[in-house]
């Protein structure tokens, strides 16, 4: 009677857990839930373990997640418009149709990262390590890849007109220094 109670107790948890409300959002390998509810109900969670966390079409525009760990964070059509992403770490993140539209990812680690179809326009890349990132058919318009390090990345169908490059290493690990100026 005491495990049917448990397993009764545990359900109902789970089924009326702000988290679980949230449909797709999920997060059955992060480290600490907590911090994954901390985001969620305030969009704020600076410095936060979210490795692995399945935030697939979060609403987290203007979100602050400065030195946060997103390593492997499925964040596939996440809305992160105008997020704080400075210092945090999305290695092999996959972030495919995701909307980072002037987003701060100043020195952010995006190696190895699923960036294919995102939208990235007048995003802050400066000192971005980009190595080996997928950015195939990536909207980088306006984008501001100062110092980043894009050696091995694909950029296949990209669109980075108006990309500001200075001090920038490119895919086949030449320097671009084409906006610096003088």
């Amino acid at each position: 009677m005491r495990y049917y109670l448990g397993l009764i107790t545990i359900l109902v948890i789970t089924l009326y857990s702000p988290v679980a409300s949230l449909g797709a959002i999920a997060t059955p390998r992060v480290k600490d839930a907590d911090q994954l509810r901390q985001l969620l109900e305030t969009n704020t969670c600076t410095g936060c373990d979210l490795r692995e966390a399945k935030l697939e079409g979060a609403k987290l525009k203007g979100a602050n997640l400065r030195g946060a760990n997103l390593w492997s964070a499925q964040l596939m059509t996440a809305q992160l418009t105008q997020a704080d992403l400075v210092n945090t770490i999305l290695r092999q993140a996959n972030l495919i149709n995701a909307d980072l539209v002037d987003a701060n990812l100043r020195s952010a680690d995006l190696r190895e990262a699923k960036l294919s179809d995102i939208f990235l326009t007048r995003a802050d890349l400066r000192g971005a390590i980009l190595k080996n990132a997928d950015l195939a058919n990536a909207y980088l318009r306006g984008a501001n890849l100062a110092g980043a390090n894009l050696e091995g990345a694909n950029l296949e169908g990209a669109d980075w007109r108006n990309a500001i490059l200075c001090n920038t290493t490119l895919p086949d690990g030449t320097v671009s220094n084409r906006d610096c100026q003088v």
